[in-house]
């Protein structure tokens, strides 16, 4: 019998989140630049992604180990109606935590990557990702660099 390695493989990354406004400390990000679908052509319904996020600046250089969390909205849970109430300001709503970006104590662009769990969103089921700024400073997205979240999943198995 041969032995198969198991490899990764990366579908597309898809830009969830493109904000040029600020997101006040322990707030919620307003509206996502678009809505994740598990659906892409090299690996549907993958169970995993990697999600990549830039945060620009801050007021002041955030608390080190101070988090960002990355939260969800579902969409079309039973094929028609979705999950309800969108996070705003600092209430999280009917949103589901994803994960978390860990920060730094630096005053500058930090660039930071996690892997979430897609287990169930998958059939027609989306997402709406949201940031809630968990440090204790503003985060500053409007002095020419976006905050940006893009989510790529991945799927293991086999090659010959």
């Amino acid at each position: 019998m041969a032995d198969y390695p198991t490899k990764q493989f990366p579908g597309s990354a898809q830009t969830v989140i493109n904000l040029a406004t600020d997101i006040a400390a322990s707030n919620f990000s307003g509206a996502p630049a678009a809505t994740f679908t598990n659906d892409d052509a090299t690996v549907p319904a993958a169970p995993y992604a990697i999600a990549m996020a830039e945060f620009p600046d801050w007021a002041a250089a955030p608390v080190a180990g101070t988090v960002i969390e990355l939260w969800g909205l579902l969409l079309n849970v039973d094929s028609t109606d979705d999950d309800t109430g969108a996070p705003a300001t600092t209430a999280s709503g009917g949103a589901r935590p994803f994960g978390s970006f860990v920060i730094e104590a630096a005053d500058a662009l930090q660039r930071r990557t996690i892997v979430i769990s897609l287990e169930g969103i998958c059939n027609g089921i989306g997402v709406d990702f949201y940031l809630r700024n968990g440090t204790a400073q503003n985060m500053n997205n409007d002095g020419g660099t976006n905050c940006v979240v893009k989510i790529t999943p991945f799927s293991y198995g086999v090659t010959q």
